[in-house]
């Protein structure tokens, strides 16, 4: 489930042009609640859209 939810947070990330407010959006959750999943998976938004 982790990596589902991990894989889904990065895909929000690339729609989002790494705008963490709008991936939040597209992922039907807050800002807040998208940062602390990018905490708790060890996920860097910028290493996200270098991975194009």
């Amino acid at each position: 489930m982790n990596e589902y939810e991990k894989g889904l947070i990065v895909q929000a990330l690339r729609r989002a042009g790494g705008v963490q407010t709008e991936a939040a959006r597209l992922l039907g959750i807050t800002a807040k609640n998208l940062w602390n999943k990018l905490q708790k998976h060890g996920l860097d938004p910028a290493t996200c859209l270098r991975a194009l």
